[in-house]
This record gives structure tokens, C-alpha cells and sequence, in this order.
């Protein structure tokens, strides 16, 4: 038995030492990470919107029906998502122009022009309104408005000496190509919504769910954060899809997706890998570390943030976990797909912040639905029952070769402390030629 574990464990260390170089020469480009720093924020503003939108006259009658206080929040909702998308432009051209070293006003203005150029025309005179039309569909506008107007400037300023004139000329081709576009009656919005559509098709399949899932924990074992760096790829799609479920039940009709933004809080129960599961089983540990580790990062773990599970056990470039860290996810991702597709949970049909706990967010996800609760509870039980064995030969290794463990250590200290460097100083990731 003990042999076969550590023939696996050979199998996987020596994918990981061709792997993770590649996923962390990845992990720094310089688009994607903007693009995975700039999302959460721009979630926030989502959020700090909804709120406004909720409250703005013509108040409800203190009296009015529950009924009428929903339709008032899925209305704010929709309006919060369209002001993501002019969050998001502002967000990651400031970001992109950090780490390529432009003008950050400059790009920002530019961005937000083009951002206004792909709107419906003319406007609706009711701003709410015209942030409810655009909706989820001005998440992705905003990605695509912001990193078109960086790379003009990037590769203005890149070839043109005179600072004021490489800027000008950047935003001038920027403005005119979009300004076409809405000359043309282009409203380009619309055009990438068509784009996006069969996307959301396909990603709500169980097949399209466990490549995402795959991929996200994939990156995490190299340190690299998996969510926010493929942000900029599945975001616009789940919650277009989460948008539209949002909708559909404010009408009362049946959600159409399982697939959304929110599916997460189901299969990754203190963060992604399920860590929470692996808190719950280090309470027991044998090695005192470890042991006063879980006690430590349960209350975060249990809010979703599971980075000193991730640098301190550690996981990241810890073959002997990987499999755990990548399978647990995959079978509770199957778990609550089907348990959603046989109608034995409800379909996810509001965004939630990602701090809250799984059971507390799926329960507001799924609009008080009793049943997800007792599911959030049975994927941690799950996650526990894989997790065990594995963490317990982990353990031998760890009694057995200090050494090694004294190393994982180091490399997992070493990546956070990159990690912290690009993040206080984003120019680290990209070294532009003058």
C-alpha cells in the first residue's frame, strides 16, 4: 500500500516539475493578472450599486407584500450588474496602466469613452435604466474596452518618445474605432452578448463545469490564484447565466441554468480545493503544526479564505495532496450538479459575496432553499472522507522526512512572498522596452 502511494506520489511530483514552472511563467502575464485583480473590485461596486439602486425613490410602503420587495431587488440586481461593467473599465485600465507604465487618467478616461461608444444610442434619459438594459452584458464590454485602449497605449508608448504624443494618438485610435462602431449603429455590447451566448451553453453542462473546476485548483497547486486568474474567462459567462436565472424567478418562471457564478459555494466549501473539508481533518493531526494550523485557519476557512491552508500546510507544489486538492472539487462539482439538474436543490439565482459561509451563501443563493444547506453540509462530509487518507499518509511523510517537508515549506514561503511583491507592485510582472 505504502509503496504504491509513493509511486503515485512519484507520478505526480514529476508532472508538477515540468508543470508548474510553465503555469507560473503563465500566472505572471501581465493581462490576465490585471484582469483577476481588477474583478473583485469590481464586484464591490456591484454590490455598493444593487444597494443605492434598492433604495432610490419611490420608496415601498413600509407594509408592501414580500412579493414587492423582491421585484424591487432583483431590478436593483440587474442595474448593479450594469454598473460592474463601467466599474471593470475604470478598474483594469488603472491596473494595466500600473504594470505597463502609461498614463493611468489617460487610460482610464479612454476607457470609459469607449465603454460610453458601445452603448445603446440614444441613451435612455433614466441613468438607472440604462445600466438595467446593458446589465451583465457590460461586464464584458468593460473587459474589452479596457484592454483594447492598454494595449494602444502599451504599444504607444513603447515605440513614440514624446510622452503627451504617444498618449494622444493612443487614445485618438481608440475613440475613432469605437466612435465608428456606434456611427454604424455597431452597439457592440449586442454584438458580444452574441458572442458570449453559446458560451453560456456550454459551459452549463457538467462536462464545460469540471474543466473550470479542473483548471482553477490546477493553478492553485503551482500558488497561482486559480478564480481570479481565469476571472477574465468564466466571470462574463456565469453571470450572464447567473443574471439570467435572476430574472427568469423575479418573473416566476423556471431558472434556465445550473451552471452560474454561485454553483461554487457548493463545491468549494471553504475556498477552492474544498479546504474546509482539510481544516476538519487536520483538527486531529499527529504533527503539532498542522494541528494548531486547522485551529488557526478554521474561522477564516470557514469564511472563505483558505491562503493559510494553501501556503502554510502547504499545498502548493505538495504532491502528495495534489490529488486530494484536485479530486475532492471534481466529485463535489458532480454532486451538486446533478443534485440541481434532478431538482433535489434550487437553481442559484443571486450573486453573494464570496466571504460568506457556504451553508449561509447557499441557502441567500438559491432564495432560501432549506435543501442547499443540507447539501453544502453533505459535499464538506464527502470532502472529509477523501481527504483522510491521504492527509494521513501525507503525515507519514512528514514523521518520516522532515527535510522534504522543511523544503515544501520554503517553496510555498518563497511563492507567497513573489506574490506579495506583484501585488504591491504590479510593474514586476512586465518589463516593457522603452
Amino acid at each position: 500500500m505504502r509503496s504504491a502511494a509513493s509511486s503515485a506520489e512519484a507520478v505526480v511530483a514529476s508532472i508538477e516539475a515540468r508543470l508548474f514552472p510553465a503555469l507560473r511563467r503563465f500566472a505572471l502575464e501581465p493581462h490576465m493578472a490585471a484582469i483577476g485583480e481588477a474583478m473583485g473590485p469590481a464586484f464591490v461596486g456591484m454590490i455598493v450599486v444593487t444597494a443605492i439602486a434598492f433604495f432610490v425613490p419611490p420608496e415601498l410602503p413600509i407594509r408592501s407584500s414580500l412579493n414587492a420587495y423582491s421585484d424591487r431587488f432583483f431590478g436593483a440586481y440587474h442595474i448593479g450588474f450594469g454598473a460592474m461593467g463601467i466599474v471593470l473599465a475604470v478598474l483594469l485600465a488603472d491596473r494595466l496602466a500600473r504594470s505597463f507604465g502609461f498614463d493611468r487618467a489617460c487610460a482610464i478616461l479612454t476607457s470609459l469613452a469607449a465603454f460610453a461608444f458601445g452603448l445603446h444610442w440614444p441613451l435612455e434619459k433614466n441613468f438607472w435604466n440604462e445600466l438595467g438594459v446593458i446589465s451583465s452584458t457590460s461586464i464584458l464590454l468593460g473587459l474589452i474596452v479596457a484592454l483594447v485602449a492598454g494595449e494602444a497605449f502599451r504599444f504607444a508608448v513603447t515605440r513614440i518618445r514624446i510622452a503627451v504624443l504617444a498618449h494622444a494618438l493612443a487614445a485618438l485610435a481608440v475613440l475613432t474605432v469605437f466612435g465608428a462602431l456606434a456611427a454604424a449603429h455597431i452597439e457592440l455590447g449586442d454584438a458580444l452578448l452574441a458572442l458570449i451566448r453559446p458560451l453560456v451553453g456550454a459551459s452549463d453542462t457538467l462536462l464545460g463545469l469540471l474543466l473550470v473546476v479542473f483548471f482553477q485548483t490546477l493553478l492553485w497547486t503551482a500558488g497561482v490564484h486559480g478564480p481570479a486568474f481565469l476571472s477574465g474567462i468564466v466571470t462574463p459567462i456565469y453571470l450572464k447565466a447567473i443574471d439570467e436565472n435572476s430574472q427568469a424567478f423575479a418573473h416566476h418562471q423556471v431558472p434556465p441554468h445550473i451552471v452560474t457564478f454561485m454553483l461554487s459555494l457548493f463545491y468549494y466549501p471553504g475556498g477552492s480545493g474544498a479546504t474546509l473539508s482539510l481544516a476538519i481533518v487536520m483538527l486531529r493531526s499527529r504533527i503539532a503544526r498542522l494541528r494548531k494550523l486547522a485551529l488557526a485557519s478554521l474561522l477564516p476557512t470557514l469564511w472563505n479564505i483558505n491562503e493559510p491552508l494553501i501556503f502554510g500546510v502547504p499545498l502548493v507544489m505538495n504532491p502528495s495532496l495534489t490529488i486530494p486538492f484536485l479530486g475532492v472539487p471534481l466529485v463535489l462539482a458532480t454532486v451538486s450538479f446533478l443534485a440541481t439538474w434532478l431538482h433535489l436543490v434550487s437553481p442559484t439565482v443571486v450573486y453573494v459575496p464570496p466571504f460568506f459561509p457556504s451553508f449561509i451563501g447557499a441557502w441567500l443563493a438559491t432564495s432560501g432553499d432549506w435543501r442547499s444547506v443540507v447539501l453544502v453540509f453533505a459535499n464538506i462530509a464527502i470532502g472529509v472522507a477523501i481527504y483522510v487518507p491521504f492527509f494521513r499518509a501525507y503525515e507519514r511523510s512528514v514523521l518520516e522526512r522532515p527535510t522534504a517537508q522543511a523544503r515544501l515549506l520554503e517553496n510555498a514561503a518563497a511563492i507567497r512572498a513573489e506574490e506579495r511583491a506583484i501585488e504591491l507592485h504590479p510593474e514586476l510582472r512586465s518589463n516593457p522596452r522603452p
